[in-house]
């Protein structure tokens, strides 16, 4: 008689084989943490990193610049739409940078040259990081005038992932995914954003497009910025006093 076991224990091998594999393609059809775009940004509680590099609202904007490069943009007041002397902005990143202001003193000079002049933005400490996710749809949120819908402000996007308390996030990702995802993170049903909770440093908060009660439901914009008690040591580590209120 001839042994049919070795037969029956293949057949069982491919049999399993059969049965992964397509588990394997369920998985990978059902909501996954993944994205086609490579994570440059991570964000966690404890910090924010970019390329591998840190970055840390504890430090002034040029130790920003130092990771980000030198490839921004400033605008000056009174020019296109959101372009301040306080704003430095990346339009290949889709990145924008805003420093504290003197809110009791907009035209505070100092000192040339010391800290608290308005003129040495470099040292200034930042209050707010903004990252275009979504592309195309800025301009019509903006309601920006024709002239300039095309500059690099207006049609600027990140075109890379980020990592949002584990979740990671896209310019499709969808509120549910940083939900499941996101350690530490709230839908806040009132905005339709989602909040990261609060750290010692920093706090973040994704906008999707329905914020402005408009559809579809994509992310438009990842904000980093200070948690109040840091941003407050930063105003009177600067200008000498706190600033904001």
């Amino acid at each position: 008689m001839i042994s049919t076991y070795p037969c029956s224990f293949f057949a069982k091998i491919l049999a399993a084989a059969a049965v992964f594999f397509s588990a394997t393609a369920y998985c990978q059809t059902g909501i996954t943490n993944t994205s086609g775009q490579p994570v440059r940004l991570v964000i966690t509680s404890e910090a924010i990193i970019f390329d591998g590099q840190p970055l840390s609202f504890e430090n002034p904007l040029k130790d920003w610049l130092y990771v980000f490069g030198d490839n921004y943009i400033q605008g000056y007041h009174g020019s296109v739409a959101g372009f301040y002397a306080d704003r430095f902005i990346y339009p290949e990143l889709g990145i924008d940078l805003e420093v504290q202001r003197n809110n009791k003193a907009p035209k505070s000079d100092w000192v040339n040259g010391q800290v608290g002049t308005v003129q040495d933005p470099m040292n200034r400490y930042l209050v707010d990081v903004r990252i275009t996710l979504t592309p195309n749809t800025k301009t019509e949120i903006l309601s920006v005038e024709e002239k300039y819908k095309s500059h690099p402000y207006n049609t600027m996007f990140a075109d890379y992932a980020i990592s949002f308390y584990g979740a990671v996030v896209d310019d499709s990702v969808k509120k549910e995914n940083v939900i499941r995802y996101g350690e530490g993170v709230a839908m806040d049903r009132h905005f339709n954003s989602v909040n990261a909770s609060e750290s010692a440093t920093h706090n973040a908060t994704i906008s999707f497009y329905d914020f402005w009660g408009r559809k579809p439901e994509v992310p438009v914009m990842l904000e980093i910025y200070p948690s109040s008690k840091l941003k407050n040591e930063n105003e009177v580590k600067y200008f000498g006093q706190i600033v904001s209120r």
